[in-house]
């Protein structure tokens, strides 16, 4: 039998382990009026009858779209997906040019494309960063394997947030996407069961990395899309805090965006014109009884939405967003239509 004493080391060890994580937070409705029907993503792209469960997009340096999708398995899915997972369409017209990817994956999660016509694809499920280059041969790969145990550990860890798992600084836990700058140096978010942006220069070796799991300035809770601009500043989604974080290069916090204008940040993209462009993929994943919603904000430099998109059909659930080279719009999504794309008339 335990004693009192026993009982009570038991109980504060337990609180401990347990931590306080930040809860979702909540986003408020944001009161959007009707989107006219020349601010309405449609489907789009002639795609093959495999692409299901839209969750990466990407435009490479000559305008081609390049869509990742999961093949219709789910998210996490442990075993390798054996068919193309990357559709590469005609920016035109949306015929397919090329598509690759079969036996590469597990759960893919976001695809960028680089200036030099490569694309990065994070899969959440084999825990790598994966280079191909533009016929789609693989080039590169960043990332440890799991010692073993490890999996484990940070299974527990998601209900028990403050368990030490032994993770070296090349180890990522569900990485969720990736920013090239101009110098070929990366950026990395990392992810869903870490809480932290990671630098690694253009030989692979980080050469800095911040954040922790928490509601706080530089802190994060599911750190879910991030993009760079022309000058070097980091720009973040963090989804469960329901937020744009801005950092300089150095880590450092320049601006925190929060407001139901803003919704939920699922993604945050650069345009041609280093216009920043945020997608709010809802609350469906992130609270009880969360709304469905899709919305693409162009904000101002003080983080104020001004203008605003909307996918025609709000049960999509909206993933990854990125910019074409003449202002178009491209959304992947989970939900119905894999690929949604605006573009002025």
């Amino acid at each position: 039998m335990l004693t009192g004493s026993c009982l009570g080391l038991l109980t504060a060890a337990g609180a401990t382990l347990w931590g306080d994580p930040p809860s979702a937070a909540t986003v408020s409705d944001p009161a959007v009026g009707a989107i006219p029907e020349d601010r309405l993503l449609r489907p789009w792209g002639r795609l093959p009858t495999t692409a299901r469960i839209g969750t990466g997009i990407t435009v490479g340096p000559t305008g081609e779209i390049a869509l990742l999708h999961r093949a219709g398995t789910a998210f996490a899915h442990d075993a390798v997906i054996d068919t193309d997972t990357v559709v590469v369409l005609n920016p035109r017209d949306g015929t397919v040019r090329r598509t690759w990817g079969a036996g590469r994956f597990r759960s893919p999660h976001s695809i960028t494309a680089d200036s030099a016509g490569r694309f990065w694809v994070t899969d959440v499920s084999t825990n790598k960063i994966t280079t191909f280059d533009a016929a789609g041969r693989q080039v590169g790969e960043l990332g440890h394997d799991y010692p073993t145990g490890l999996e484990t550990c940070l299974r527990v860890r998601n209900v028990l947030s403050n368990l030490p798992c032994t993770l070296d600084e090349y180890i990522f836990a569900r990485p969720t996407d990736v920013a090239v700058s101009a110098d070929g140096s990366i950026v990395v978010t990392d992810g869903y069961r870490n809480s932290r942006v990671a630098r690694f220069d253009t030989h692979r070796v980080l050469t800095r990395q911040w954040g922790e799991l928490g509601d706080q300035p530089a802190q994060f809770n599911i750190p879910h899309g991030v993009a760079l601009d022309s000058n070097g500043a980091v720009y973040v989604a963090d989804r469960r805090n329901a937020r744009v974080q801005v950092f300089n290069a150095d880590g450092s916090v320049r601006h925190v965006w929060h407001s139901s204008a803003l919704g939920r940040p699922y993604d945050v993209a650069i345009g041609p014109d280093d216009a920043v462009y945020v997608l709010d993929g809802g609350d469906l994943l992130d609270e009880n009884n969360g709304e469905q919603r899709g919305y693409v904000c162009r904000l101002s430099t003080a983080g104020q939405v001004t203008h605003r998109w909307a996918l025609a059909d709000q049960r999509a659930n909206p993933h990854q967003l990125a910019i074409g080279v003449r202002g178009e719009i491209y959304v992947a999504a989970l939900a119905g239509a894999p690929l949604w794309r605006w573009a002025s008339q």
